[in-house]
């Protein structure tokens, strides 16, 4: 049995924060084992229609798996909190994301699956099947979602919500077949306050907030509340539309703790089921 996970999203899930100020951020031991990877948590992505990509082999969650060389993104996070959990199992990661792409115009399309969508699922399928061919019974538990800067148009804000819930209903159906006993959890992480993601930003979250409220399989954290910045780094010129090298940590550790809770909720519900 295999725990699998899926990054979705654009820019921040993609990982464009830098290696640099990460290795002054963290203690140097912590460094070591980040650069070193995590061998009990195996990444198989794809980045902006193969810009960068782990060419369809699973490899070792490390520094790499960014945007380019010198950044990262949230699967490093994930990776710590996700190896801390399951010490004695592997677990995989699929990520696929789009840098810059909207929800409205290009995961979906008139409100049907786009093309990104499309180019993904093909990807999920075509690693599911690698794995249960490998003897895994993978099982999808659940999706990470950070996403939305580029839907902070009023016109596609207003739209948002909507726009979720037919992504996630998509997702749901498209992958039942590989989904976990339970179904698949949706965990989504809102957006920053940049002035990138003005002026609809208040817009955005609020609908993923009340997306989150639709069923117990749907998790929303708010970034802001969580004090990840965007202002820092690099010093003198900072990136307004990607997070700072510790706040994209911190993103990944959030997602890698309500992935560990959804499959705590999954498993205490069915020990209440046999009862």
């Amino acid at each position: 049995r295999a725990k699998v996970i899926l990054l979705l999203g654009q820019s921040n899930a993609t990982g464009c924060s830098l290696v640099s100020y990460l290795e002054k951020g963290v203690s140097t031991g912590e460094f070591d084992q980040l650069r070193q990877g995590f061998p009990s948590v195996q990444i198989n992505f794809c980045i902006d229609d193969h810009s960068n990509s782990s060419y369809g082999a699973f490899r070792p969650v490390d520094l790499t798996c960014g945007s380019s060389e010198g950044r990262f993104g949230p699967e490093v996070g994930m990776a710590q909190e996700l190896a801390q959990a399951y010490p004695e199992e592997t677990v995989f990661i699929l990520k696929y994301t789009m840098s810059g792409y909207s929800l409205h115009h290009h995961w979906l399309c008139a409100g049907q699956r786009g093309s990104i969508y499309e180019a993904f699922l093909k990807f999920a399928q075509t690693y599911m099947e690698q794995l249960r061919a490998c003897n895994y019974d993978a099982r999808i538990g659940a999706v990470c979602w950070m996403q939305g800067e580029s839907d902070t148009t009023d016109f596609k804000g207003e739209r948002y919500y909507g726009n979720q819930t037919k992504f996630v209903s998509y997702l749901r159906e498209d992958l039942a077949t590989y989904a976990e006993q339970g179904g698949i959890y949706f965990i989504d992480a809102g957006i920053s306050n940049s002035p990138y993601c003005e002026p609809a930003y208040p817009a955005i979250n609020a609908a993923k907030e009340k997306f989150a409220k639709d069923s117990p399989l749907n998790f929303y954290f708010s970034t802001i509340e969580a004090g990840l910045t965007i202002h820092k780094e690099p010093e003198g010129a900072p990136d307004w539309g990607h997070y700072d090298a510790m706040s994209e940590l911190t993103l990944g550790r959030l997602f890698g703790e309500a992935v560990v809770r959804s499959y705590q909720m999954r498993e205490d519900a069915f020990l209440e089921g046999e009862k």
